[in-house]
């Protein structure tokens, strides 16, 4: 198990109050657990593939989950309002508990999750990896792992 006090992005963004502060009863110390199998670019882009994704979708999807979990099967971002973001996709269990922990840290599940909750690859605004643009900086990676899974 790897360690990080450096935060993953949420899948779940949060939404702020009228005084734009995120309001929680509940205080955890945010940290990144990484761990599980280390998925590579092309296994990430033969999962989010199998999932549905196509087009310019597959590759902001490819991004997306290397800026998010940085291709760690078991990846979880535990929030300070203490809700848990998981997987590949880190898929929050507060703003979609219909996913479970099993379907979030499954690959093929999480990218299946992704797929309906980005509505087949075309609003990524739930992520904040795509609203900072943070899965920008891995778009060249992403095109080429899709290239070379025949997209």
């Amino acid at each position: 198990m790897t360690l990080f006090t450096a935060p993953l992005a949420s899948a779940g963004t949060r939404p702020a109050d009228a005084a734009g502060t995120i309001g929680t009863q509940d205080s955890c110390q945010q940290q990144s657990i990484l761990e599980g199998d280390h998925y590579s670019d092309l296994q990430l882009a033969q999962t989010a593939r199998q999932a549905g994704f196509s087009g310019n979708g597959w590759v902001i999807s490819v991004a997306v989950s290397l800026a998010e979990s940085q291709g760690w099967t078991r990846a979880v971002l535990i929030n300070a309002d203490c809700s848990h973001d998981r997987g590949l996709w880190q898929i929050s269990n507060e703003w979609q508990p219909e996913v479970s922990d099993g379907q979030a840290f499954d690959p093929a599940g999480c990218a299946q999750a992704a797929f309906t909750i980005s509505s087949g690859g075309s609003n990524w605004q739930p992520w904040t990896t795509y609203l900072n643009g943070a899965y920008q900086q891995f778009m060249s990676r992403a095109q080429a792992a899709v290239n070379q899974a025949g997209g």
